[in-house]
């Protein structure tokens, strides 16, 4: 359960705040924590600062809450930190903040950290009901691109699309879905095995580089798509249309805000000119399948 996911890694005192401060855990987005400081919690997009009785966040309890999310081994999670944040079973990403240690004009990692950002994965299904039909051409899945800001729910999105591809429906056949999750968070997976609803024909490659990912489905799984999400660096382009040349349609996603502002940027400007992508949804947040618009590969709208 989500509640519980996020709830064993605080203290008892902070774990107390949150149980009493949030009624509905489908609506909790974000914990914010910082040591020395408050917890404030965003909740449909609006921020709460639960009364925490004249306390703040002591530096033992936020301890106690780096060694829950590294299971008691940071040093096990220093290429994570490099990225900034640490994913946690049940798809949920943790960020951090602190002092950051350079070496050779990169990031080695943090130290020092002392502030937190829990980021709630949500499980949404049926999200994508109304889009589906809109990916399927004589049982042929579509490439989709799913763009969005931050935290409008395109990765909520691309898990349902995965999850109805790989099962089928009664208007389109099931397809052999690999899924590169970079992040841990489309399948959430613990121990190799999906947390999340990934659907019946699906493959996980968790915690692998896109690009290497990429090659090695490809190479094993067979798949029919690849799903990967917030596509953007330049050796993206490479894997994703050897993908395609292999015979393989593509879902993904991207930052974004307008059909403008994607084709403007510089790592996605080939991708876009090469119309690698047949269907474009634009989320514009909110509820997750809802104020959508999905354009075709020309810049035409199809349905809002």
């Amino acid at each position: 359960m989500k509640q519980e996911e996020i709830i064993q890694i605080l203290p008892e005192r902070i774990r107390r705040i949150v149980q009493q401060s949030v009624r509905e855990w489908d609506y909790l987005q974000e914990i914010h924590i910082r040591s020395g400081g408050s917890i404030i919690l965003v909740i449909q997009g609006d921020k709460v600062m639960p009364d925490q009785g004249g306390q703040v966040v002591g530096n033992r309890e936020f301890r106690e809450i780096l060694e829950y999310i590294s299971n008691y081994s940071m040093y096990a999670f220093e290429e994570e930190l490099r990225k900034g944040y640490l994913t946690i079973p049940g798809g949920h990403r943790v960020g951090v903040a602190g002092k950051v240690l350079m070496e050779q004009g990169q990031v080695k990692t943090i130290r020092h950290m002392a502030f937190l950002n829990i980021r709630v994965s949500h499980e949404v299904t049926g999200c994508a009901d109304r889009v589906m039909p809109y990916l399927f051409e004589k049982g042929r899945f579509l490439s989709t691109l799913i763009v969005s800001p931050p935290g409008a729910g395109k990765t909520t999105l691309l898990r349902d699309i995965v999850r109805q591809t790989a099962s089928g429906g009664r208007m389109f056949p099931a397809k052999k879905v690999s899924v590169i999750d970079e992040r841990s968070e489309i399948a959430g997976c613990y121990m190799g095995i999906p947390q999340r609803d990934v659907g019946i024909h699906c493959d996980v490659l968790d915690g692998c580089r896109k690009q290497e990912g990429i090659y090695m489905m490809l190479r094993s799984m067979a798949p029919e798509v690849i799903a990967v999400d917030e596509i953007g660096a330049e050796q993206d382009y490479e894997a994703l249309n050897t993908a395609l040349t292999s015979g393989c349609a593509l879902l993904a996603t991207v930052h974004g805000n307008s059909f403008r502002h994607i084709r403007e940027k510089p790592q996605l400007k080939r991708i876009m000119e090469e119309k690698m992508f047949e269907r474009i949804l634009f989320l514009q947040g909110g509820e997750p399948g809802k104020g959508m618009t999905v354009y075709d590969s020309r810049g035409q709208v199809m349905t809002r």
